[in-house]
């Protein structure tokens, strides 16, 4: 009997383990572990133009430079968050508007200088609305805290994806934002880890278009691809303001190399006419016929003009002489007897 009741509570015992593990998993309770190190408040300038090489990659073009901006500058928040850990990991988090309007969005990332791209691991850290709709905080991790963000989305006013660039720069230690800071939960130098599930912060604050946004922890998930995927998210941490420390350990300054992102070289002459097509081939040539036209028009406009003043004075010189004659051999020709006569 002990034995068929030992046996009858071992198999209680795994059958609540297995209800427990289930309802767990559909909870959708993923614990990530923390870290210890610094979170830095940095603003974030929104590119339409690569920062750097001031390359435009939108198919949109120079021509679009100025709505491209517009556009990028509200849909990116100027203010974001950067997490450095005592392992040497960056991990950025920036907030973007509009999500009710955009969708797939892609990530790169890569060290200002360099030429190649990476996909880093991304995932959405909190939800929020403002004037403009939904918001989304997106954390991913970048190589460096001078780093440069190419970003593609499907915008759908527009019917296309559009390229953008970012990058974080004026940092300053401490999260004086209602953002998650996911990774790091710790402070720097304590080596302590934890587990932890979502709980969020609301606040407010200020947007590119100065509008407020409300953000709100998301539910628990893992940093994935470059590509933002619905419902893709970190596990937010129980605090969003994790300081440097207690003073025993100072959070290393960071900065950025960029002082001002670089404008879009502007076009030449020859690239606007060769991009004319056939129809408007000749307009270089027709615009040089003109140029010498107008150069020579001046010295050919005087020419004539003293031509046609000579020409008068010939003619009014030959008619006195005419006057002079006719009237010099009037009564010669008999043109004064008549008037005796009457």
């Amino acid at each position: 009997m002990k034995s068929v009741k030992k046996i009858r509570k071992i198999f209680a015992g795994l059958l609540a383990a297995l209800v427990l593990t289930v309802t767990g998993a559909g909870a959708g309770a993923v614990p990530v572990l923390a870290a210890s190190g610094n979170v830095y408040t940095c603003v974030i300038h929104p590119c339409y133009a690569h920062p750097v090489t001031g390359v435009i990659e939108d198919s949109g073009g120079e021509a679009s430079y100025a709505t491209g901006q517009g556009m990028v500058d509200g849909a990116i928040y100027t203010t974001g968050i950067l997490e450095l850990t005592d392992s040497g990991e960056y991990y950025l988090t920036i907030r973007m508007s509009l999500m009710d309007y955009t969708s797939n969005h892609s990530f790169w990332v890569q060290n200002v200088g360099d030429s190649g791209w990476s996909s880093p691991a991304i995932g959405v850290t909190g939800n929020g609305t403002d004037d403009n709709g939904a918001t989304a905080d997106i954390c991913m991790q970048v190589p460096s805290e001078n780093c440069v963000v190419r970003g593609s989305m499907y915008v759908e006013p527009m019917g296309r994806d559009v390229i953008f660039y970012l990058y974080p720069s004026d940092y300053t230690a401490g999260n004086n934002t209602n953002m998650n800071a996911t990774i790091v939960t710790e402070a720097s130098g304590s080596g302590g880890t934890a587990t932890t599930s979502g709980s969020g912060s609301t606040g407010t604050e200020s947007g590119t278009s100065g509008s407020g946004s409300t953000s709100t922890g998301s539910g628990n998930a893992s940093l994935s691809g470059s590509s933002l995927q619905s419902g893709s998210g970190l596990s937010a941490s129980g605090s969003s303001d994790t300081e440097a420390g207690d003073g025993s350990t100072e959070a290393p300054a960071l900065s950025s190399s960029i002082d001002e992102a670089a404008q879009p070289t502007p076009s030449t002459d020859t690239e606007l006419n060769d991009a004319q097509g056939l129809s408007l081939s000749t307009g270089a040539d027709a615009s040089e016929e003109a140029e010498e036209t107008g150069s020579s028009g001046g010295g050919s406009a005087f020419a004539i003009g003293a031509a046609a003043t000579v020409s008068g004075l010939i003619l009014m010189g030959t008619a006195a002489v005419i006057v002079y004659f006719f009237r010099k051999n009037w009564k010669r020709w008999g043109g004064g007897y008549d008037d005796d006569e009457a």
